[in-house]
Order: C-alpha cells, then sequence, then structure tokens
C-alpha cells in the first residue's frame, strides 16, 4: 500500500469509526457480524485457511457441520471485534467496567504487590485487543507491543490512536525488550501474545500439533521475577464480556531452555482448555501450525486391492522422504464409496471442466460420496493425497485443492487432465505421447511393497501358519492364479494346460508346488485347481482365496519360490512377482482355442517382458519358457522403480 492508499484508508477508517460511534452497541454488533458473513462468503482464500486450522485442531473431535459452523461464527465475532476496536474512544468513555467483567482482580493486587512487573499474557482470542486495554480497570501503568505496519503508516497511527484513547502506552517492537524490561522494572503492566512464536520460537504441542510459541514473556518472567497472569476473554451477548486473569507459577531449574519449553507446554494446556470451551472465539486464520515438523499422509482407497497396494507403496516411500527431513508422519487410509455407480464419472467429468478450475472445495464431494466417506474427508487436514485409478483421483483433486496439499496420482486419472497433480506415476505402457507434463513419472511396473524385508516378513507368516514349510528344503515352483476380470474369462481348458506343464516342470526339476488363487478366481476354476493339486504328491502348499484367509499368502509364495508362474490378467500381481527378484513366467488368459487376445494386460506384459523383468509366454510354450529360465537360458533382472519414485517425491517434501 502507498502512501496516497494509506491516506485514503486513514480518512475512510476515520469516517468507519465516526459512524460507529453514532449507532446503538447492538446494531453496530449486528453490523459486525453482518461483515464478518461478508467476508466469509467472498474472501475464500481466508476462508479455507480457518477450515484448515478448524480440521487440525477438531478434525477429530468434531464433525463436518460443526466444523463448517465453526467456521462461520469465527467470521462473525471477529467481525465483532472490529466494530468494537472501532468504538473504543466511546468504551474508553463509558468505561471499560461497563462492558468486561473481570475475574481475577485479586490475582493482579497480589502480583502488583510484588513490585517487579506483571506480564498478562494472552493468546489471540475474544477480543484480544480489549483484553490488552482492559489494564486501565486495574488503575496501574500498562503497556502493549503493537507491530509496526511502516506500509501503512497511517492506519497504525489510527489504530494505535484508538489504543491510546483507552490509556494505553504502546511500545514499538523495534526498541521492545529493552522497552518491556524497563517497563516491568518501574513495576508496570505489559501485555503479551504468546501464540505467535515464528521462526524465532520453539515447537510446543497445540491441539496435538506442535506449534511455535513466543517464548519472551517466559524468558523476561524467569530472569527478571516478574509475575504473570494468563488472560481470557470471551463474548456475552450484547456487547459484554468476560475477562479472566489467572496466576501463573512458572517451573524453575538450573535449565533454562528446559524450563521455557516446560512452561510454554503447560501454559499452552491451560488456553486450550480455554478455546474448547469458547472455540469459535479464537484466531483461526494465523499460520499458527505453520512450523510443525508433523506431516499427514491421507490415501484413497477406492477398494480395488492393487490400488491400495500401488498407494500403500508410495505412501511408504513418501513416509521415508519425510523421515529424512525431520518429519514426523501421519497416515490416514479413507475408503471411498460413491452414492451411485454413475457418480464416479459424472464427477470426473465436472473436475476435469475448465469452468470450475478456480476454487474447489471438499464440500462440493458432499451429494457424490457416502456419508460415511465424505465425513472422513471433510475433517481431514492433509498435506499430501495419494490414490490408484482414475475413480479416486477425481476425489484427490477436490480433497487436495482444498488444503492445498501436494497431490499423487497412480495410473492415469481418468478425465482429470494431469495437470490438476503434484505427481502422477504412470506405466510406461500408459504413456501415449511422447510429450508429457513434467508432473508425470515414468515407471516400468505397477507400485507395490515388495522388497526384502515384505518377502521376509510373510514368509516367516506363512511357514508360522503351515509349519511343514519350514523343513520343505526343496527348490520350488510358485503358481499365482487369479481370475476373471472385465473382458477377460478364464477357461476350464486353459488353466488345466497350465496345470499340466506346470507339474511337468516340477516332475523334471525335481521341485515342489506353492499354489493360491485369488478371490477372483471362478468356483469352476477353484474346483478345477482343488482336484488337480490337492492329492498331487509335489505339492507343497494350496491355498484356495475363497476359502482361507492367508493374507501373507503372495508374499509367502513369492519369497518361497524360485521361479513363479503368474496369471496375466492383473497388473499389480505381474509387477508384485517381477519386484520380487524371483524369476517370473507370465501367460495370458487366452480366448477361444487359446487364442491370446490383445489388451491392456498383454500390452503391458510384453513391454515388461522386453525390458527384461519377466518372460511373457503364450500358454502352449510355458512349460519350455520354465525350462528356458530354471536352465538359465533365458535371462531375467529385477525390476526396480524404488530410486526413480524417490527422486520424484522429494521435490515434494518442504
Amino acid at each position: 500500500m502507498n502512501s496516497f492508499q494509506g491516506l485514503i484508508a486513514y480518512f475512510l477508517l476515520n469516517i468507519f469509526s465516526s459512524f460507529l460511534r453514532m449507532i446503538p452497541l447492538d446494531a453496530s454488533l449486528v453490523l459486525g457480524s453482518c461483515l464478518g458473513d461478508l467476508v466469509f462468503y467472498v474472501n475464500k482464500k481466508l476462508s479455507r485457511k480457518v477450515i484448515m486450522n478448524l480440521r487440525l485442531a477438531y478434525g477429530k473431535k468434531k464433525s463436518s457441520a460443526e466444523l463448517r459452523r465453526l467456521q462461520r461464527q469465527f467470521f462473525q465475532v471477529y467481525g465483532q471485534s472490529i466494530i468494537e476496536l472501532a468504538r473504543f474512544p466511546v468504551i474508553a468513555k463509558q468505561g471499560f467496567a461497563r462492558y468486561v467483567t473481570v475475574h481475577g482482580k485479586e490475582h493482579f493486587d497480589v502480583a502488583i504487590k510484588k513490585g517487579k512487573g506483571v506480564i498478562f499474557l494472552s493468546m489471540h482470542f475474544g477480543n484480544w485487543e480489549l483484553s490488552n486495554l482492559v489494564g486501565s480497570m486495574m488503575g496501574h501503568p500498562y503497556n502493549m507491543v503493537a507491530n509496526d505496519l511502516e506500509h501503512i503508516n497511517r492506519v497504525a497511527d489510527f489504530l494505535n490512536s484508538l489504543r491510546r484513547s483507552a490509556g494505553c502506552n504502546i511500545i514499538n517492537p523495534g526498541i521492545g525488550g529493552r522497552e518491556i524490561i524497563k517497563r516491568l522494572k518501574a513495576n508496570e503492566i505489559v501485555t503479551l501474545v504468546v501464540d505467535q512464536g515464528g521462526k524465532d520460537g520453539i515447537p510446543v504441542p497445540f491441539f496435538g500439533e506442535d506449534a511455535s510459541m513466543s517464548t519472551g514473556a517466559v524468558r523476561l518472567a524467569l530472569k527478571y521475577d516478574a509475575a504473570i497472569l494468563l488472560v481470557n476473554i470471551y463474548r456475552l451477548p450484547h456487547g459484554k464480556h468476560v475477562l479472566t486473569a489467572l496466576p501463573f507459577e512458572l517451573t524453575r531449574s538450573a535449565d533454562v531452555e528446559k524450563d521455557v519449553q516446560m512452561n510454554l507446554k503447560r501454559m499452552t494446556g491451560v488456553y486450550e482448555r480455554w478455546i474448547d470451551e469458547h472455540p469459535y472465539e479464537y484466531i483461526w486464520s494465523y499460520k499458527t501450525w505453520k512450523l510443525s515438523k508433523t506431516r499427514t499422509v491421507v490415501v484413497l482407497d477406492d477398494g480395488r486391492t492393487g490400488h491400495l497396494r500401488q498407494s500403500e507403496a508410495v505412501a511408504r516411500l513418501l513416509e521415508g522422504e519425510l523421515k529424512v527431513k525431520g518429519f514426523n508422519v501421519r497416515q490416514e487410509v479413507v475408503s471411498l464409496k460413491f452414492r451411485s455407480s454413475f457418480f464416479p464419472f459424472l464427477l470426473g467429468l465436472v473436475t476435469g471442466g475448465k469452468f470450475l478450475l478456480g476454487d474447489r472445495s471438499v464440500y462440493f464431494l458432499k451429494p457424490f460420496l457416502s456419508p460415511d466417506s465424505f465425513e472422513k474427508l471433510a475433517c481431514l487436514k492433509p498435506d499430501f493425497v495419494i490414490s490408484a485409478g482414475a475413480r479416486a483421483a477425481t476425489v484427490n483433486v477436490w480433497l487436495a485443492q482444498d488444503n492445498r496439499a501436494s497431490n499423487i496420482a497412480i495410473l492415469r486419472p481418468g478425465l482429470v487432465p494431469l495437470k490438476h497433480f503434484s505427481r502422477v506415476i504412470l506405466p510406461r505402457h500408459d504413456i501415449k505421447n511422447k510429450k508429457v507434463p513434467s508432473c508425470v513419472v515414468e515407471v516400468k511396473a505397477a507400485l507395490n511393497l515388495i522388497d526384502k524385508t515384505y518377502l521376509d516378513d510373510n514368509v516367516k507368516a506363512l511357514e508360522n501358519r503351515f509349519s511343514h514349510l519350514k523343513s520343505n528344503l526343496r527348490p520350488k515352483i510358485g503358481f499365482l492364479l487369479g481370475g476373471d476380470t472385465k473382458g477377460l474369462v478364464m477357461s476350464e481348458q486353459q488353466i488345466r494346460v497350465v496345470i499340466n506343464q506346470i507339474k511337468d516342470a516340477a516332475q523334471r526339476f525335481e521341485m515342489n508346488i506353492l499354489v493360491t488363487t485369488s478371490r477372483r478366481t471362478s468356483p469352476m476354476v477353484e474346483q478345477l485347481v482343488s482336484r488337480e493339486f490337492k492329492d498331487y504328491e509335489r505339492t507343497a502348499l494350496l491355498i484356495i482365496a475363497n476359502r482361507s484367509n492367508v493374507p501373507e499368502a503372495v508374499g509367502g509364495i513369492l519369497g518361497l519360490s524360485d521361479v513363479v508362474v503368474v496369471s496375466g490378467e492383473s497388473i499389480s500381481m505381474i509387477s508384485e512377482a517381477a519386484c520380487s527378484g524371483k524369476k517370473t513366467v507370465v501367460f495370458p488368459i487366452d480366448g477361444p482355442n487359446l487364442k491370446p487376445i490383445e489388451n491392456k494386460y498383454t500390452r503391458f506384459a510384453d513391454d515388461l517382458s522386453r525390458q527384461g523383468g519377466i518372460v511373457f509366454s503364450d500358454t502352449r510354450s510355458l512349460a519350455s519358457s520354465i525350462d528356458g529360465v530354471l536352465k538359465g537360458k533365458i535371462f531375467i533382472k529385477p525390476v526396480n522403480d524404488t530410486a526413480v519414485i524417490k527422486a520424484a517425491l522429494e521435490g515434494l517434501v518442504r
């Protein structure tokens, strides 16, 4: 703001203040409430900042409707506080006692008798300007530190004139330290706030999150033995207020820094309880938790296990990057359920629409999602949002933009443009254009949790469940059989051919077989697999997933096997096998007469095979492919995209 603009603002404020002094108090407060409503609806940036802070503080305790109500109440009360500031000359003239009831004046009398000054310490709560100025009721000199608004000197002068009209001495922050000490030694009152520590403050738990708190008041009190009174003010109807002054006994030891930390923590606990009583009175528009060392990662689960595993894999890598930078990580998994099967498509159309590129609020999702899903999302304040697949990608965009979070999409996000994401992780076969946005991260396979630790843990769990595996030292063939998927149906003929070739390889190489089906496997195929392997002499393990829940089945079999045969209708399962480091042979789901059908699964497997990560074999050649792998005629190298993804995520961590 230049000098001319400052001059205009000064005259407008003067006129506005004069007008407010002429109208009745209740009318001016109604005007203040309306002013707050106007800002609530018009200033979307500020409104979003308030709701994000409310989610941090109360997301676990209050419903989305309660948070929304507190958000609006905050603006209304804040508007009334501005009106009261403009009316200070009238309030001072009529006497503060008419507007403010003070509880704890006796504590002030005791403190002032010590003769070493009194610090009125408050947070930005209620009409804190009024709490700062109520020192006049104590009948003793008092001072407040006011920010020097150099860019709007005229406005700053006007505000300070209102404060002085109540008998307050203004201390400029530039000479604040020396002047505060001088005033305390003169046994005067100094008003300070504790919740704006910034980079010079220290982190203290505040509503479960570390917030930077100012150390100045505590350090002064410890060094100069000044008394501290914690001050709280809240609003009553008709412009009345209640101010409470509570004495605070400092914890003292030989370690000053430890004392500062401990005392601030205790103080903050008191303020938290006061804020809980009137939560809409706290100034939620400040960046209270800006310097917090905790980051929240939200994973969106669209109900598909493969998608969830990919999201969890990225979340794990992101957590590692955050911890390297010194952050604590909190992870939330939210199950997405839509009110209608058509709604994901409709939401995709809306999300990709250019007419909604600007402001996006999570509340827009309410008609599309089930009440439980929406409620969980609307109460979260994520720093990172991760999803896989098109259904979850739309929700990802709205949740991330409403909370100013970084967002990561895995696989193509359907109708949503790639530019709406911070990072988009795409397998090579999904990248159709040579020119892609800088946010795209190219990987060889679908993401998963497979690494040595994961395999070892799953092997241990599987051996504990099936103890005979511990003593089975023969080499093993793992058989991971999926099931029917969109446009692909496993035939009994094909699976019978596959089983015979696996048995043949097991006989020739004297190997045991570890078998698991999936929940997608049809009853017909399950019966066939059961008949063929149940009493077969080389079957070391047979798991029918729809009959037995064995979470560690896939990971354990991958860890124990020397070679793995995988059905080719699941990109996730193929990728897990390829990333396990085991020799992997994949066969496609054929059409009639064992004729291969080209689709996204065969294109993926074929591309991965050309890179050397797997062997992609047609059904009739499966035995020779297993033979070539076991004899070392075909070389397979493990697939590992970790380094590429970590490098991409590192740029998001700040």
